[in-house]
């Protein structure tokens, strides 16, 4: 077990030390927050904690440290790691308090199974139940001060004093609140620089994906760029498309990334009324249950991915439904505004492209379908060996051609020739290959 540190006569000194640490912390959120505790554990023994709050208030990012106890460090980064893998941590407890008066809470001494009972949050509760502290203790301090930045309160940092070694008191509570406002302005401008740069991602992507769109005539290709784009900038596991079919009855697997199968069935789902409609597709939004496109289908395979987060957006373009754009995570997403304003605007490209990729097969078919007059006229009276020489006008076949295919000299099939043009009331060869296509002589 390593000797507690010595705890430093002057707190200002303590203040100015982890001030000019955090300003040559990386501006990352979760670094800032490990630095911060890990700086004041070094300093003064006992489990430090901080937390901040998600852009869902109602959770927080948690981090805790302790450097003055081997078996308390353990336990500690056991108990991180399972929040990490947890995702994100409710707002509950003595921080939840402190966060909504905006005061510090100050309990200098606490029987050690009263804070077991009554301090510590659900989710420690539940952890410490399966997990027993490897230390038993009589009692324990605890010191929490609220992290403010422009005039709000954006987290907490506090302090676990097991055996209440060091008599918290009020002085205490000054210097530590002296130390989250400092690591507050710096977490301010973390979150302001993480915000300015997603938007700018955000758009920079947007961009790759109209070029794709507008340079690319392959929908794969270009739904191949729109899910990677997707799934790194809203940094998800995994995203899919699902196209409708040729009669717009059943939705089926168009693409997909992300997932640990190595192959991921075909499925076809059936459209329910409510997608077909665009007015009722718009007044519902965004889908977060599964069950409502696939009925339960795919189930087991999002069990097997370890999926606990799923949200749909419906495709409309042309007043029309085009399919469905599906993300999925391994671990809970409480998303902002602006994360589903991207998703949103990346839905209505796609439906764009897909629009347009069933406007250029449309054309594709119409050029190679014969074009037919709207009031087609009576076909002329024709022989077998004038509908085969027809078929060879209308191909474009010079006379000689036609002369060796239907095993004639040239004189007779230029006199065939004629003869087909009196009779179909063509003027040249061109005329009569227009009307007897558009007509649908042959």
């Amino acid at each position: 077990m390593r000797n507690p540190a010595p705890i430093p006569s002057d707190p200002s000194q303590i203040v100015a030390e982890i001030t000019e640490e955090l300003a040559g912390t990386r501006l990352e959120p979760k670094v800032i927050l490990s630095e911060l505790t890990r700086g004041l554990s070094r300093r003064r023994p006992g489990t430090w904690i901080a937390t901040l709050l998600n852009r869902d208030p109602s959770t927080t990012l948690v981090v805790l440290a302790d450097d003055s106890n081997e078996a308390m460090a353990d336990y500690v980064k056991r108990y991180v790691a399972s929040l990490d893998s947890a995702g994100p941590v409710p707002n509950t407890g003595v921080s939840r308090q402190v966060i909504d008066s905006g005061r510090y809470a100050l309990y200098p001494r606490i029987p050690f199974e009263k804070f077991l009972a009554e301090m510590i949050t659900q989710t420690g509760q539940t952890y410490q139940s399966r997990h027993p502290l490897p230390v038993t203790y009589e009692s324990v301090g605890l010191l929490v001060v609220p992290m403010h930045a422009r005039e709000a309160t954006i987290g907490t940092v506090g302090v676990v004093d097991w055996n209440s070694r060091q008599q918290l008191d009020d002085d205490d509570a000054k210097w530590l609140q002296a130390v989250a406002d400092r690591a507050g302005i710096t977490l301010d401008h973390a979150l302001l620089n993480s915000a300015a740069v997603d938007r700018l991602e955000r758009l920079g992507a947007l961009r790759s994906i109209a070029l794709a769109i507008t340079s690319s005539g392959d929908l794969r290709l270009t739904m191949s760029v729109m899910l990677e784009q997707l799934a790194t900038k809203l940094r998800v596991n995994a995203v899919g498309l699902l196209l409708p079919d040729e009669n717009d009855r059943e939705l089926m697997t168009a693409a997909h990334t992300g997932f640990h199968s190595a192959s991921v069935p075909s499925y076809r789902f059936p459209v329910d009324a409510e997608l077909r409609d665009p007015a009722l597709v718009r007044r519902v939004g965004l889908i977060r249950d599964m069950d409502r496109i696939d009925h339960g289908q795919r189930r087991s395979l999002f069990a097997r991915e370890g999926f606990q987060f799923y949200i749909a957006m419906p495709l409309i373009s042309g007043n029309r439904h085009r399919g469905v754009l599906e993300v999925f995570h391994r671990s809970a997403l409480q998303p902002d505004q602006e994360w589903l304003g991207f998703l949103e605007a990346v839905g209505s490209n796609a439906a764009i492209a897909i629009e347009l990729a069933s406007m250029r097969e449309a054309l594709a078919r119409s050029e190679h379908a014969p074009v037919r007059s709207p009031n087609p006229g009576p076909a002329p009276e024709l022989s077998r060996l004038e509908r085969w020489i027809l078929a060879l006008v209308v191909d474009g076949a010079t006379n000689q051609d036609i002369a060796d295919t239907v095993h004639l000299s040239q004189n007779t099939v230029k006199f065939h020739v004629r003869r087909i043009l009196q009779k179909a009331g063509a003027i040249n060869r061109t005329e009569l290959a227009r009307k007897a296509t558009q007509q649908g002589w042959l």
